[in-house]
């Protein structure tokens, strides 16, 4: 495989914005190599890595995937909206939009041999967020592809929206965090953090961990989304999405 030539035809498909038409080659030939695709593909964006999304963090959806662990994307900066947002979309977009638990960082990580813990890494957390993830995929197909193709496409990420949130506290209980999510101005579903790999907090310390055995330091400022914590909303253009969480406040995202 040339990884060099799929990274930048990835990253060419997501600037344009377009879904293509095949399968450029076969499939990565191992996690490691689809995340070298996604490397490639992120330095070809134009727009810098201000944080990481979080795929498959419940057990369901590994097994569906054949997957140990979950699996993680770029965010970029283009990309990262504020509350209340308008995205763009096309007909052939997947227009998947995932409620979930978002954080920003304090201070950096850095690459190193030991593990990190959770509370070095709850200590490096800044604040808490409302956010949604929209799903989107450069490849054909849909969400029960190739596991190393959903990681070469920078984990299916379109755009992140994000609350305005408040200030992060250790004891907090994001376990129990609860969420309503409504879709134009109905009732859509609900849920509960625990369903992002029984904790969101665990979801950013096996962030941590993960990309220090990747050599990448999450940075100071990054944003972390900690996976789907609630059914999928599958929303037409013209839609208005809504989460009002617990006690995170809320996000809100209108489809154009």
């Amino acid at each position: 495989m040339d990884v060099d030539a799929l990274g930048t035809e990835l990253a060419r498909a997501r600037l344009a914005p377009a879904r293509l038409a095949d399968y450029p080659c076969s499939p990565p030939e191992n996690i490691d190599q689809a995340y070298l695709v996604q490397n490639i593909m992120a330095s070809h964006m134009g727009s810098a890595v201000v944080g990481w999304k979080i795929g498959v963090t419940s057990k369901v959806a590994r097994e569906m995937l054949g997957l140990d662990e979950p699996f993680s994307g770029p965010l970029f900066a283009d990309y990262c909206l504020p509350s209340p947002a308008k995205l763009k979309v096309a007909p052939e977009d997947l227009r998947i939009v995932e409620v979930e638990i978002g954080f920003s960082m304090a201070h950096d990580l850095v690459p190193r041999n030991a593990p990190y813990t959770t509370q070095e890494v709850t200590a490096a957390i800044a604040t808490v967020h409302p956010v949604f993830e929209v799903i989107n995929k450069r490849l054909p197909g849909d969400l029960k592809d190739n596991a190393c193709w959903l990681i070469a496409d920078g984990g299916v990420d379109h755009a992140f929206v994000y609350g305005s949130g408040i200030e992060f506290d250790p004891t907090m209980n994001m376990a129990s965090e609860t969420v309503s999510v409504i879709l134009d101005g109905e009732f859509a579903t609900n849920g509960i953090g625990a369903n992002a790999l029984g904790n969101p907090l665990d979801v950013v310390v096996w962030l941590a961990n993960h990309l220090s055995g990747r050599d990448i330091t999450l940075k100071g400022g990054d944003w972390v989304s900690t996976g789907l914590i609630a059914d999928v909303v599958i929303a037409d253009t013209g839609s208005i999405i809504v989460a009002e969480f617990q006690s995170l406040g809320s996000v809100s995202l209108e489809l154009i």
